[in-house]
């Protein structure tokens, strides 16, 4: 990730997130993020057009119904359906997508996406997106987030 394309993801996925979800986030060191035994999951979706790649947000599973409830103004407790908690991250992707590619390609750009992909990660698989240099770390109300940018040159 170039040295213009790290802060334009974190100040839009951010500033949409926060207006999406009502959930407050700050960017941190993957190193601060304390992943645990916990199972995590993967939305991911590919782009193309003026700006051609992959991004995947990854949570904790027990974050989803949080994210599902804010964005459906519901009480989270009724929401434990695989299909509402995929649905709700998919529809997190799908917005923090399109802004994060208007951010970096410009307000006019022409681009595809794919329909969103999730996914439960083996801990390995969580581990090694940690550690992956295209990863940016957030706490999202203190719990982890990760998102993964991979931008082809094309």
């Amino acid at each position: 990730m170039n040295d213009q394309t790290q802060p334009t993801l974190e100040q839009t996925f951010i500033s949409v997130v926060e207006k999406l979800t009502f959930m407050f986030g700050e960017q941190v060191e993957p190193a601060e993020i304390d992943a645990g035994p916990e199972t995590w999951v993967q939305s991911i979706l590919e782009f193309t057009g003026d700006v051609t790649g992959s991004l995947a947000v990854i949570v904790p599973e027990s974050l989803q119904p949080e994210i599902a409830a804010n964005i459906l103004g519901l009480d989270a407790d009724g929401l434990d359906t695989r299909e509402v908690l995929d649905d709700a991250l998919g529809e997190v992707l799908n917005v923090v997508s399109g802004h994060v590619i208007m951010a970096l390609a410009g307000p006019g750009a022409n681009f595809q996406l794919s329909p969103p992909v999730n996914s439960i990660l083996s801990l390995d698989a969580r581990d090694a997106l940690l550690v992956d240099e295209n990863s940016t770390a957030f706490l999202l109300d203190e719990e982890p987030v990760l998102l993964n940018l991979k931008l082809s040159q094309e």
